[in-house]
């Protein structure tokens, strides 16, 4: 889940508590005010009897009390009955008392007194009727307050997605910026204004970046000088090996000695011609001289130079050209050291019984080539990092090298305007693809 979803779930949850609490703060001051509401014009009702009582005694006439009782029995639905207590009798308004509702009545009890005359009347109130009229205007009040709970949820949860947003997107251009300097763009820089937490993180990453950046072109500066300063020793130093090895009168541990040191020499020259070839690309500085040709003999004569190393190393080498492939505007030197880098890989890689094979075809944009092997492949996590210069992959045949030969593979089906990609299962093989347009 992400940060912007979280952030709004956070504050619409926030909004939609805020709602519900002050909702039912609501509903019941409602309701509190309602029943006092209720209260008043049962009191009111009361003393419109009390009156009625009074006016009956100043008319001498005590049948005006009993119609007035009459009368509100119809008005007032809360009324259920009256009754007046006359000359020492209760007589009943309408004549006959009706039979107590469901629910019960309330019973209020009004006297009148006049010149040592005294009235006394008996209002019943339906109980039912009472909490009806409360239950009503109640709901009354509750739709009232959902519908403006609804409303304030729906601004409020637009709100929080505008405001999670507005915070997210700083966030994410973070997050860009640093994938960014992940894959090698460095001195990318993000947006810093403000002084929140957010701005300052933003500040530290642009300084990790711009300090990054001045390391990287220090190393490479480094590497281009070194490289170039070791190259001619290492070439005088195989040079002087050699010449001591022609020497028929050498003894044969001699020999041996001078071999290994003409190997590591060699070792070393082609890790030295990388690290050169690596700063030549990263500078732009790699000569780059494409032509049309045809890609399908540079993929045989590879093949063909590697079958006596495969041979001797117990691999089945083979190689599969599709025949009238279409020109392409190539390099034919780079494209031949991307193939050889690939081939060899593939040996280095692959058991003895296990089979390379090499291939060309017609592909979406122009032609595919692919390396393909049966060798103990490449786990998921690192099949991402592969290009990546010295990255070395560990494996159970423990192969060396300066893990800079795929990442100089990539630059260069780039610059062809191309691409490299890899497939892999662990145990079973890996196979590398790169299509160059036509």
């Amino acid at each position: 889940m992400s940060i912007r979803l979280k952030l709004a779930l956070v504050l619409a949850l926030a909004i939609a508590a805020a709602n519900a609490v002050a909702g039912l703060a609501f509903v019941e001051l409602q309701r509190a005010a309602l029943r006092e509401a209720e209260a008043e014009k049962t009191r009111l009702l009361v003393e419109s009897v009390r009156r009625a009582a009074e006016e009956s005694l100043l008319a001498n006439d005590p049948l005006m009390l009993l119609d007035a009782l009459a009368f509100l029995k119809k008005d007032r639905p809360e009324v259920h009955h009256g009754r007046a207590l006359l000359e020492g009798k209760w007589q009943e308004s309408g004549g006959k008392a009706p039979p107590e509702p469901e629910g019960g009545v309330e019973r209020r009890l009004i006297a009148a007194e006049r010149d040592g005359r005294r009235v006394e009347a008996e209002l019943l109130l339906s109980k039912a009727v009472l909490l009806e009229r409360e239950r009503k205007a109640l709901e009354w009040v509750v739709r009232d307050v959902l519908r403006a709970a609804l409303w304030t949820a729906a601004l409020g949860l637009l709100t929080a997605i505008l405001l999670s947003a507005t915070l997210t997107r700083r966030i994410l251009r973070i997050e860009r910026t640093l994938a960014a300097i992940g894959e090698g763009k460095l001195g990318e820089s993000v947006e810093s204004s403000g002084s929140d937490e957010v701005a300052r993180l933003a500040r530290g990453v642009n300084e990790m970046s711009a300090k990054l950046q001045e390391l990287d072109r220090m190393k490479k500066t480094f590497v281009a000088s070194v490289t170039h300063e070791l190259r001619s020793p290492l070439g005088a130093i195989e040079s002087q090996v050699r010449e001591l090895m022609a020497d028929p009168a050498r003894a044969q541990s001699d020999r041996e000695s001078l071999e290994r040191i003409r190997k590591n020499a060699s070792r070393l020259e082609h890790f030295v011609t990388n690290l050169l070839e690596m700063a030549k690309i990263e500078r732009g500085k790699l000569e780059f001289s494409p032509k049309a040709g045809a890609l399908g003999p540079i993929v045989e004569d590879t093949a063909l130079f590697f079958t006596p190393r495969a041979r001797e190393a117990g691999i089945d080498l083979s190689c599969r050209v599709e025949p009238d492939l279409p020109e392409l505007k190539l390099d034919g030197d780079l494209i031949a050291q991307v193939l050889t880098n690939l081939v060899s890989n593939a040996l280095k890689f692959t058991p003895k019984g296990g089979r390379v094979l090499v291939s060309a075809g017609k592909g979406g944009r122009g032609v595919e080539v692919a390396v393909a092997d049966t060798g103990v492949g490449i786990p998921p996590e690192a099949l991402a990092r592969v290009f990546a210069p010295f990255e070395r992959v560990k494996n159970p045949i423990k192969a060396g090298g300066a893990g800079l030969g795929l990442a100089i593979a990539k630059s260069i089906v780039e610059m062809h305007g191309g691409h490299l990609r890899a497939e892999s299962e662990p145990g079973k093989g890996s196979r590398f693809v790169f299509e160059l347009p036509a």
